[in-house]
């Protein structure tokens, strides 16, 4: 990604000058597949997380167990596919990644491989249970560490992944959405985009709660958001129109919870954040065992909210689902889940 040895030997002393360990650095920038930064600004988009884990067995809602794979082996269907994840090390305060399995440059063959289908990898940054906690005047460097997993891994943009309490911590709140903004704007000086995606709790994106900070603050940098309409049971949105409460668990109004929760927030309306139609994607589970509730029954239900939503003149950009190695585990029974959300929902990207 760099542009010469000299441009990379910099950022590698500048780091090292904040005292940050971050193992060996690579001094020349490659120039193979994972170098080319795919851009989604313009494409609809089925995103399917990878896990930077090996499977533990039955460690689903459900007691199935997820699918160990490699990231190269992501059903083709999902053209992003978000690494997860990036986070603090136990040493370092400044987050990072490190391929659980494989060597730097095994992984970075596996990003070039997705890269060279014009599929896009990006790095999550969080996950339910990371512990992130930035303090003012760490902006640098965390924004030169996110380059820097550039430069070594290929990575073609961040998915900030923040749950929990990590949404608050510390600066986390200012301190993140400042460093993407340098990121960002360092690889649009060399004609790139670097993807800046979000996927928050649906419940986190209410006006005036502390994720809607991150939103803001990112406005006209990032490239979607993909809200988790998952794991929150009774909570939902309440519709004015038709004087009735729909919730995120109740499977006989599926279509008018995704229907309602999206144009809720295209149209910033019912408490929520505006994102627009062009930079929202509807988060799902791929299966029963991938989250504890929302997961969707018959899948006509999402092809009837997505049905809606355009003929109100608002197509969404596309669907994200937590996982990709979900998506091809098996339940507790060992029935194969066998590319479930793949097969019903991969022909959107086709769509225009």
């Amino acid at each position: 990604m760099w542009k010469n040895k000299k441009n990379w030997t910099l950022l590698a002393t500048a780091i090292a000058g904040l005292g940050i360990g971050f193992g060996t650095l690579s001094t020349s920038a490659q120039a193979d597949e994972a170098a080319k930064m795919v851009d989604v600004s313009q494409k609809k988009v089925l995103e399917g997380y990878w896990h930077n884990w090996k499977s533990a067995g039955h460690d689903g809602y459900k007691q199935g167990t997820s699918a160990e794979i490699k990231l190269s082996q992501v059903n083709p269907a999902y053209n992003v596919v978000p690494v997860a994840f990036m986070k603090s090390d136990g040493t370092n305060r400044i987050p990072t990644f490190k391929p659980y399995k494989e060597t730097d440059q095994e992984f970075r063959q596996e990003v070039g491989a997705l890269n060279k289908q014009n599929r896009s990898v990006l790095i999550a940054l969080g996950g339910a249970d990371a512990h992130i906690q930035l303090k003012k005047g760490d902006e640098q460097a965390l924004a030169q560490e996110i380059m820097r997993l550039v430069s070594v891994y290929g990575f073609d943009g961040l998915d900030i992944d923040l749950e929990q309490g990590a949404i608050t911590a510390g600066d986390n709140q200012t301190v993140l959405p400042a460093a993407l903004k340098i990121v960002k704007d360092h690889y649009r000086a060399e004609g790139k985009n670097f993807v800046i995606t979000m996927a928050p709790e649906f419940p986190n994106m209410k006006v005036g709660l502390p994720y809607a900070q991150y939103i803001q603050d990112l406005e006209g940098y990032y490239d979607y958001v993909s809200p988790q309409l998952y794991n929150q049971g009774g909570d939902g949105v309440w519709v004015d129109e038709i004087s009735a409460w729909i919730s995120q668990n109740n499977d006989a109004r599926k279509a008018d919870f995704l229907y309602y929760m999206a144009d809720s927030m295209i149209h910033g309306s019912r408490t929520f954040v505006q994102v627009p139609a062009d930079k929202l994607v509807l988060g799902l589970p791929a299966n029963r065992d991938a989250a504890g509730s929302g997961y969707v029954e018959d899948p006509q239900a999402v092809l009837t909210a997505l049905d809606r939503l355009k003929a109100a003149g608002n197509p969404v950009k596309g669907l994200m689902t937590w996982s990709a190695n979900w998506d091809v585990a098996h339940d507790a029974s060992g029935k194969a889940y066998n590319n479930e959300f793949a097969n019903r929902y991969g022909k959107i990207t086709q769509a225009q």
